[in-house]
């Protein structure tokens, strides 16, 4: 069998590392395609309790800061400085099940953007329903806020009892029932004013968050999908050229095709493993890094989010990594019995020959222990016999 030369090891050992360099990548590559950017996985974003919770939590946040942000020659009334009994109010207007289909909305319209079915990536939250329910229920929103405050002293009832009372001077206190139906009736006023000024959607620019980090992230952003996208054939590739660079000994490409498929897939389940104990942290920086100050109060619902599709990302990719281990390891076992079976035919065919050669040699000993018996009794004849017969021979032709 020939030998590959040292420059075809050479070139072999260029393109393991290439090979070793990208596994990683390509790995990715796979549930990047099929998992991440796939809508079936974020099908289950409705009935998640811990999400929903955390999507309560930031849109009553983000109405809260509506209705405590002054905006231009306006003055925010006390009743309204607690944001924390705000937030908690309202709270009960965003509901799970309007939560649930606007998760479900949103994941959508992203992944639009994000698998270029859309060529702009302005994602629209509707918050009529929630507006609409805390206009309807506005007193007992207010009543509500007022419950859930201190009773009012000596000063603020006086206060309350003013004849020039306006809402910008009402105390935040938990006032007596005569008083409390006309200071509700005052509040609620002013909230159906100002919930009027809360926006009807509100959006979130995915482009403005890319090009926070880089300009021109768009075409970025393409260029490393398509580079994602090209990954898994660039891989095959590369060990199709290993293995013709090697092809002149069959023996030495398998195990070479072996141990580079253990060693590469052995060095991303090691990552993969320290990148599955630390995703909590890591993707909690990637969320501080990527979120802008205004979207601040959704960082917890989308960190939430990106930890569970994170933690599916990595077992998908565990398993693959896996299964290329695997591959190594079939590539080399049979490897090993081919090797066994060309020296067991070795070996007989040694031994068959071994077989015929000793034949040979014992028919050759026969034939010359013939010739050499038979040289034996010629010489053994009485040379007196000989005579006489050559007489009577002699005398024969005469008569």
């Amino acid at each position: 069998m020939e030998k590959n030369s040292f420059w075809r090891k050479l070139l072999a050992f260029v393109l393991s590392v290439l090979v070793v360099a990208i596994v990683f990548p390509t790995i990715f590559a796979v549930p990047l395609e099929f998992l991440i950017m796939n809508g079936s996985t974020y099908s289950g974003l409705a009935h998640n309790e811990k999400l929903l919770e955390a999507g309560q939590d930031a849109f009553s946040d983000y109405i809260t800061a509506q209705l405590s942000t002054p905006g231009e020659n306006e003055v925010i009334p006390p009743v309204f400085e607690n944001t924390d009994v705000l937030s908690a109010n309202i709270k009960n207007y965003v509901t799970k099940e309007w939560l649930g289909q606007t998760l479900t909305d949103v994941s959508g319209q992203l992944l639009q953007f994000l698998n270029f079915k859309q060529p702009f990536g302005i994602v629209t939250i509707d918050l009529t329903e929630v507006k609409e329910g805390v206009l309807a229920d506005r007193q007992t929103l207010v009543e509500n806020i007022l419950n859930s405050s201190a009773p009012c002293s000596t000063e603020q009832l006086a206060q309350l009892s003013s004849s020039t009372l306006s809402i910008k001077d009402m105390p935040l206190c938990n006032p007596p029932a005569e008083v409390k139906n006309k200071i509700v009736t005052a509040v609620s006023s002013y909230v159906e004013t100002f919930i009027y000024k809360v926006p009807q959607e509100y959006q979130i620019n995915i482009e403005d968050v890319m090009s926070t980090r880089q300009s021109d992230s768009l075409f970025s952003y393409s260029m490393l999908r398509w580079l994602f996208r090209v990954l898994p054939v660039f891989f095959l590739v590369l060990l199709i050229l290993t293995a013709i660079c090697l092809g002149k000994n069959k023996k030495e490409m398998r195990t070479w095709l072996g141990r580079l498929l253990t060693i590469a897939a052995s060095l991303s389940l090691i990552l993969i493993l320290v990148l599955l104990i630390g995703s909590e942290q890591f993707t909690a920086l990637f969320i501080n890094r990527m979120l802008s100050a205004e979207n601040s109060a959704f960082g917890t619902l989308l960190l939430i989010v990106l930890q569970e599709t994170t933690y599916k990302t990595l077992l998908w990719m565990g398993v693959i990594a896996a299964g290329l281990f695997c591959v190594g390891l079939a590539i080399l076992f049979v490897n090993k019995i081919s090797i066994k079976r060309a020296a067991e035919k070795r070996e007989k065919e040694e031994l068959q020959y071994q077989e015929s050669a000793n034949e040979l040699l014992e028919t050759k000993q026969a034939m010359a222990e013939a010739v050499a018996e038979e040289e034996v009794q010629t010489s053994e004849i009485p040379v007196e016999d000989v005579t006489e017969k050559k007489k009577r021979k002699t005398k024969k032709q005469a008569e």
